[in-house]
């Protein structure tokens, strides 16, 4: 049998053949905690229109998804408590060992973080508005005025400008969820999110 290479006969000289197409290479940046990014070295790269990989996006989800819904299911189950509340769930997360290197979750927790705490404040802002509404009305109206629906209309007031201001919240931290699950970073608007707590 010869020792000559015969085409279609076993591997060429100088090793297997390579495959074709581009080298596959990982995306670049280093791994998650590692300065410069947040991908897998080592892995190839995906078709076109797709996002690499992000072994942080699902914590990073759920910073959003656990403030929201400690912000909405809270607040219907807990007698407006949970308005309260949202920015723990992200802040244990953000503190939690495992995550706390991590500058992709840390991102998108210290996000969530902000958007609970100006929910907080605004949802109290909104209690003491109605509150001193009501106390107001009752002080400076007349026995007619009392007996009429002219307390309704600064109380509504108060209801309807604060409702529309929690439901913005509400399509914001969605669009964050949405965005985190891509492996995208996202900041909340100012007025939805102060930036009170630095990532």
């Amino acid at each position: 049998m010869s020792d000559h290479y015969q085409p279609g006969y076993g591997p060429p000289p100088g090793g297997p053949q390579q495959p074709y197409g581009p080298p596959q290479q990982g995306w670049p940046g280093g791994t998650p905690g590692q300065p410069g990014g947040y991908g897998y070295p080592g892995t190839p790269q995906p078709g076109y229109g797709t996002q690499p990989p992000t072994p942080s996006s699902g914590p990073a989800m759920w910073s959003h998804l656990g403030a929201l819904l400690t912000v909405t299911a809270g607040t219907m189950m807990c007698c407006g408590l949970g308005a309260f509340l949202g920015w723990i769930y992200p802040l244990s997360l953000r503190g939690n060992e495992r995550h706390k290197h991590d500058p992709y979750i840390r991102h998108h927790a210290t996000q969530a973080v902000n958007y609970g705490i100006t929910q907080a404040i605004m949802a109290a802002l909104g209690l003491v508005l109605y509150v001193a509404s009501a106390l107001i009305f009752a002080a400076a109206a007349t026995a007619e005025q009392r007996n009429s629906s002219g307390l309704a209309v600064p109380l509504v007031t108060v209801i309807v400008i604060f409702g529309t201001y929690a439901l913005s919240g509400v399509v914001c931290a969605i669009i964050g969820t949405v965005k985190a699950t891509r492996g995208e970073l996202w900041t909340y608007p100012r007025l939805i999110a102060w930036p009170l707590s630095k990532g």
